[in-house]
């Protein structure tokens, strides 16, 4: 699995502004990554709205700690 940078995480989910800490955008980085080696960039591309819906929750709740 090729590791991302945040740069090409934001690319791929079309935001510059997703929350979270610098621990937790690395775990985003990290499952962005998965997501793209099972599915492909353009799936990851097309489910940008949920996978980010997802992500907002995961931090609000403080689930990553």
């Amino acid at each position: 699995m090729a590791d991302l940078s945040l740069e090409q995480v934001f690319s791929l989910l079309g935001s510059q502004h997703i929350k979270g800490s610098e621990k937790e955008l690395g775990i985003l980085c990290i499952r962005i990554a998965e997501l793209v080696e099972l599915n492909g960039e353009n799936w990851v591309k097309e489910s940008r709205q949920s996978l980010l819906d997802e992500w907002e929750y995961i931090v609000n709740q403080g689930i990553i700690s």
